[in-house]
């Protein structure tokens, strides 16, 4: 196996923990002293956009961003745009575990948390106080008002909302998310030998069979009990019964529906259960829970399932619920650090390189460029208009899925390798940022520019053209190459013709531009 380079190490780490590609001085640092990694690591940890991979993360897994369900935007809510409500509401629970992992909390509390998160769509939606009124964007603690038992997430009522429970399932549904999700255990996964001769159209017959038939009662007996846990929500959330705000879900006197269900009371795997509260606490005192919270980690900074992550891996990480110390130790593994493999069978089973994900490329290039692909919209949706959509994280009206994303309910797994649709979404989005990032360099003095630091809209003198361009090279593929190294004669015969045709400095780097973000050194990490 052949390893990565010490900046190589850095650009893969910060990546993965923030989507952001590292300064030029950062790469300096760590190539004089590899051991500086971890330093660069930890400022990588405290910014926002390490917060915003936690959210994506999580979304993977739970599944909230959806653009399939819009809410009316009545009463307090009147004049909100319709995304915005959308967006807020399936972000909350995404919030809530962002803001233990940021504030430094054991990973525990996304489980047992007391509290909730909310910004003022949220708090006017189900209730909520908040310091402000709905316009707030701020995202401030607060608490359910409904006697609803205190459990992170799991007391969220839109991540019920979204994971709804039809007819007979009875929550089975949820409950193997829950089991899916915090303790890598997919009932679905199992290998039963179902009994034919059960008519499952008769629910009294399915009832009887998941209690006396063998080959159901070795799931249910243990699912049905996790199930109970959630009678208290409602089955459905649908936004066209919604009459008014506040809205809930969540009643306390349905909490004791399961005996007329299943029959089977709330239970964690043969122990007697309470509340939502008590569920809580059972999984996060599970070995389980911190196995599964270290698989998840590694497999998503290693781009791979679940299951694929090595036992020894993710039993060295679980050494506790420091979300911090997990990522930073799972984006330095020495697993991640490989590049290929000269033997051709084993190269067969490496990963050398990581694509980017949509959000992750978004991100990266706003800390490139300051660019932003967004669009406003005004047509109307339950009453209200779409308002302004972030094109790269939208799937209604924008590029999620196309990009190799997920939109959590049709495309749950994302796509790791480039495809066409991949390839044209990098390529749009790249012209559109190299167009932003020319005009706005030029409009502002050398140092106040992002990329365009050395030359001017008339320069082209072949010896600060080159120098712009290993700058460049440097700051969005992290390579220190020679003004007269063979990559740069590249890049530079690209600006060469480029002017030579048109005569325009600006439309050669806006060429320029746009072919290096879309590079591959640019959507591979």
């Amino acid at each position: 196996m052949a390893l990565l380079s010490s900046t190589e190490r850095l650009i893969r780490a910060t990546m993965a923990l923030t989507g952001l590609r590292p300064t030029v001085d950062e790469l300096r640092e760590v190539e004089q002293d590899p051991s500086a990694l971890g330093r660069v690591l930890d400022r990588y940890l405290e910014m926002p956009q390490f917060g915003e991979t936690i959210r994506d993360m999580h979304n993977e897994a739970l599944l909230l961003r959806t653009d399939l369900f819009f809410y009316p935007a009545i009463d307090e809510l009147a004049g909100q745009e319709a995304q915005r409500i959308n967006a807020s509401l399936h972000e909350a629970p995404l919030k809530l575990i962002e803001y233990v992992v940021m504030q430094g909390r054991p990973y525990t509390e996304i489980l047992t948390a007391d509290y909730t998160l909310a910004d003022g769509v949220v708090a006017a939606f189900w209730g909520l106080d908040h310091p402000s009124g709905p316009d707030s964007r701020e995202w401030v603690v607060t608490r359910w008002k409904d006697g609803r038992p205190a459990a992170g997430v799991l007391s969220s009522s839109i991540l019920w909302g979204r994971h709804m429970s039809a007819g007979f399932n009875f929550n089975r549904g949820r409950a193997n998310l829950l089991s899916k999700t915090f303790l890598c255990h997919d009932y679905l996964h199992q290998d039963v030998a179902v009994d034919g001769s059960i008519d499952l159209s008769d629910p009294e017959a399915v009832r009887h069979a998941l209690v006396e038939n063998e080959s159901c009662a070795g799931c249910h007996q243990t699912l049905d009990p996790l199930a109970s846990y959630f009678f208290g929500f409602d089955g459905y959330l649908v936004p066209q019964f919604i009459q008014a705000y506040p809205y809930t879900n969540f009643h306390a006197e349905q909490e004791d529906d399961w005996q007329v269900a299943t029959g089977r009371p709330p239970g964690y795997f043969g122990a007697r259960g309470g509340t939502l509260a008590d569920l809580g606490r059972k999984i996060a005192g599970d070995p389980r829970f911190s196995l599964c919270t270290a698989r998840r980690f590694f497999a998503y900074f290693a781009q791979m399932d679940l299951d694929e992550v090595p036992l020894e891996v993710a039993a060295a990480l679980a050494s506790g619920f420091d979300a911090k110390a997990l990522a930073k130790a799972a984006a330095m593994h020495p697993a991640l650090m490989v590049s290929h493999s000269e033997d051709p069978d084993l190269a067969e089973t490496v990963q050398g390189y990581k694509k980017v994900r949509p959000e992750q490329y978004a991100r990266m290039i706003e800390g490139l460029t300051g660019f932003r692909w967004e669009s406003e919209f005004d047509f109307d949706v339950e009453g209200a208009p779409l308002g302004r959509v972030d094109l790269v994280r939208s799937d209604l009206l924008g590029f999620r899925t196309l990009a190799g994303g997920i939109d959590s309910y049709y495309v749950t797994q994302p796509v790791r390798t480039m495809n066409a649709s991949a390839a044209l979404f990098v390529a749009g989005m790249a012209a559109e940022a190299a167009e932003w990032v020319v005009d706005s360099d030029f409009a502002v003095p050398k140092d106040a520019r992002r990329l365009l630091s050395r030359v001017d809209p008339e320069t082209t003198d072949e010896a600060e053209v080159r120098a712009q361009i290993s700058d460049l090279h440097a700051r969005i593929y992290g390579t220190f190459d020679d003004p007269e190294s063979v990559p740069v004669t590249e890049t530079y015969s690209l600006f060469r013709e480029t002017y030579a045709r048109t005569g325009d400095v600006r439309r050669a780097w806006l060429v320029v531009l746009t072919a290096m973000l879309q590079d591959v050194r640019s959507v591979y990490y």
